[in-house]
């Protein structure tokens, strides 16, 4: 075979590894997701940071071999290594790997809530006696108000001298109160 069939075989065969791996980063993408939850936003920077990274690889296996020229066969190796990447390993790698994630993470996830169960009930009792305490100064607080309005009513209703009406100061004008 000739050096030149052999340098294209190699490109083509390297445009293949390229696609695997791209394909098992991207399920290792998927696998942090899963183990952290992310929003919408998130997850479209994560894509896009994944993208321009590939990009950026795929360009340099362009460039150096193959001189910069996108062809078909590059092209094509990067997919028929991702799809054989999903078809073999992809496939065991994601459903192990969800598995080991879901028994030994959410078992570890588990035991480190167990531990922390007495700091929550210490912190809920805490949060309780201040939120009664609270309550109290409020009542009291209430009461005292109310109980001084009150006194400051009583204090202006005893303070008023009551008006005497002129009829009655005519009625009673000489005779004390006491002779009856």
């Amino acid at each position: 075979m000739s050096e030149e069939i052999i340098r294209e075989w190699h490109f083509w065969l390297a445009s293949i590894a390229t696609g695997a791996c791209m394909a098992f980063s991207y399920d290792l993408l998927r696998l942090f997701r899963r183990l952290i939850k992310h929003g919408r936003i998130a997850v479209d920077l994560e894509d896009l940071l994944y993208w321009i990274v590939w990009f950026c690889f795929s360009f340099a296996l362009l460039y150096y071999g193959n001189n910069g020229v996108i062809r078909f066969a590059a092209v094509f190796g990067a997919a028929v290594g991702m799809l054989m990447y999903a078809a073999t390993i992809g496939r065991f790698f994601i459903k192990v790997s969800y598995f080991v994630i879901d028994k030994t993470v959410g078992n570890l996830l588990r035991l480190f809530r167990k531990l922390l169960e007495p700091i929550k009930r210490g912190k809920r009792a805490a949060i309780r006696k201040i939120r009664l305490t609270c309550a109290t100064i409020h009542h009291n607080i209430k009461i005292y108000h109310f109980t001084k309005a009150k006194q400051r009513r009583e204090k202006k209703k005893h303070g008023r001298k009551k008006k005497k009406h002129k009829k009655d100061k005519k009625k009673n004008a000489g005779v004390s109160s006491q002779q009856e």
